[in-house]
């Protein structure tokens, strides 16, 4: 083990993450990380019955195996690396869990379920989770940096395909692992990352919900075979980064490590986006821009004729008019916006439109053809330092409102309070939970810190059949 060259980034990333404690870890950084905690777990109970989670919490019930975990939200005991299979899926498709535009990452789907699963079979205090957290989010998004943006064009979906990375990192720290330890858990985690395909994911097959599920199983076995001896490559500049893109940027793996090789800079502080719409992260400025100016200007869907969207290529790229499926209308740009102006309600962007009954609409389907979209190429030459859209609402007694959004400067985005990730949480997990429940569960996850056990914190998130 560790038997090969210790002077590459690998081993940097893998050296700062074994670093991080509770106590040196500052206390922005602690309550960033617990943020990610408690939107991921929102999340999380969002999904129990969303997409094909049945299906895969099928699947994990039949294989048994050794109870180590907490299946939610059953409370079945099943192993580590299936729970995170199961939970991780049930996140990953849904499309409302945090984002790291700066890596097109979608860090807290696989990090967070590792985290919770782990910390129970090997009965850590949830003082031991925030630091595991912060090390998956902090080498996770910057090998995502180092690719980007290239590998996203490439045709790669890199949430899910980044995804081992985080959870590798998360499970080794968890594990006691040292820095070349850590590594080791890394470079197992590179050779074996998913394949996931961005195409196919558009396309809304039901595959892009296990590819969260497979990322967070991939990550546990990359850190459990590291803590078993097995080493990993090292060569990640030379070796790796070419072959998944040819535009890579090397620098930004290591960027903002101190000389004694801790983390003087962090990504948790530099742009991890709180997500409010069940959707596609980069539609998020065309949809309050939407909202607002029908707010604003009392319009009705009947008023309009034309709605034109000012948008990065990034965004531009969701426009099925006509999804076919509940993961292709998450994704599809016309048909979030003709939501958005038909109901005049962000709610139904958590989950209700995207139901057969609201797909099968024939007045969102009708709105939806109306929308135009335009690749802005300044916007995408300013993206991710702002994330701009603008849309113009043509209306039939030639009128025409316009607003442009730019997403990173809302703060809820990317600097969002304890009361806008508890305000969430509520709206997404207390239905499910109950209020009283839902209550509990939150509560718990706050003072995360403060818990020997964790425990009653996963028996919060079960719901009784």
């Amino acid at each position: 083990m560790n038997a090969q060259p210790a002077d590459t980034a690998i081993a940097a990333l893998g050296h700062a993450a074994a670093q991080l404690r509770i106590e040196t870890l500052p206390e922005e950084v602690a309550r960033r990380a617990r943020q990610r905690v408690v939107d991921t777990l929102a999340c999380l109970v969002a999904g129990y019955e969303a997409g094909i989670a049945g299906a895969v919490r099928h699947y994990v019930l039949a294989q048994g195996g050794a109870p180590e975990a907490t299946l939610l939200p059953g409370g079945q005991r099943t192993t580590v690396a299936l729970a995170c299979l199961a939970h991780a899926t049930y996140i990953h498709g849904l499309e409302l869990s945090d984002a790291a535009p700066r890596a097109t990452a979608h860090p807290g789907n696989e990090i967070v379920p590792t985290a919770l699963a782990l910390a129970e079979r090997e009965g850590l205090t949830g003082r031991t989770v925030l630091p595991a957290v912060a090390a998956g989010y902090e080498v996770e998004i910057r090998i995502g940096r180092a690719l980007f943006p290239s590998a996203f064009y490439r045709g790669w979906w890199l949430p899910g395909f980044l995804g081992p990375i985080g959870a590798a990192v998360t499970a080794a720290h968890l594990l006691g692992l040292d820095g070349p330890g850590i590594a080791d858990a890394l470079g197992i985690a590179l050779n074996l990352l998913p394949t996931a395909m961005a195409r196919a994911t558009r396309k809304g097959i039901g595959a892009k919900w296990l590819v969260g599920g497979h990322a967070a199983a991939t990550g546990v076995l990359a850190a459990e075979m590291a803590a078993r001896g097995t080493d990993g490559m090292r060569e990640i500049v030379a070796d790796w980064l070419p072959v998944i893109t040819d535009d890579v940027h090397p620098d930004r793996l290591t960027e903002g490590l101190a000389a004694d090789g801790t983390f003087a800079q962090w990504e948790l502080l530099s742009g991890v986006l709180t997500k409010y719409y069940a959707t596609v992260g980069p539609l998020a400025a065309s949809l309050d821009a939407t909202f607002e100016l029908v707010e604003a200007h009392d319009v009705r869907a009947t008023d309009v004729t034309a709605i034109e969207v000012d948008c990065p290529k990034r965004t531009a790229l969701f426009n099925a008019v006509h999804p076919e499926n509940e993961t292709a209308a998450r994704a599809s740009l016309p048909y979030c916006v003709a939501v958005a102006v038909l109901t005049r309600d962000r709610g139904r962007l958590l989950g209700p439109a995207f139901t057969p009954a609201a797909l099968a609409d024939p007045d969102v389907a009708a709105l939806a053809e109306k929308v135009r979209i335009s690749e802005n190429a300044d916007y995408e030459r300013q993206y991710p330092a702002r994330s701009l859209a603008q849309v113009t609402l043509r209306l039939r007694d030639g009128r025409a409102h316009s607003l442009e959004v730019d997403r990173s400067a809302r703060t809820r985005y990317l600097e969002p309070t304890d009361d806008d990730i508890a305000e969430k949480f509520r709206l997404v997990a207390a239905p499910v939970l109950g209020p009283e429940r839902g209550e509990r569960a939150l509560n718990l996850a706050w003072r995360l810190e403060e818990e020997a056990d964790l425990r009653p914190l996963i028996d919060a998130l079960r719901v009784e059949a």
